[in-house]
């Protein structure tokens, strides 16, 4: 057998302890994900001030960026926000703004797609 320094053994158990509890952690994510969005009950959501753009495209399955097209806004690097306060940084009202979505998403939702 090939002797290794105690040091080395514990840096590999310590490596593999760490990339085991990232792999639980990210795959709880994904399960999580996976679990909350095939409910029917997350699907086709009314859509309210305080969802972010992102979460209404996933609720109605209409991918991000055209969601942010529909949505009049570019990708600025600016955190998530929710629909109220796209809106207010917009200067419109939520309701014209929630229209504004659920006409493009209609319209989406008639063209074919791959």
């Amino acid at each position: 057998m090939h002797p290794t320094s105690p040091k080395i053994r514990w840096l590999l158990r310590a490596g593999f302890a760490l990339a085991l509890v990232g792999t639980l952690y990210f795959g709880i994510r994904v399960a999580m994900g996976a679990f909350y969005w095939s409910d029917p009950a997350h699907r086709d959501q009314v859509i309210e001030g305080w969802m972010p753009l992102g979460y209404v495209g996933r609720s109605w399955n209409v991918p991000r960026e055209v969601m942010m097209e529909i949505a009049g806004i570019t990708p600025d690097g600016r955190p998530r926000r929710s629909l109220e306060m796209i809106a207010r940084d917009e200067n419109i009202p939520l309701p014209v703004l929630i229209e504004r979505i659920q006409s493009g998403i209609a319209q989406w939702r008639e063209r074919p797609h791959d």
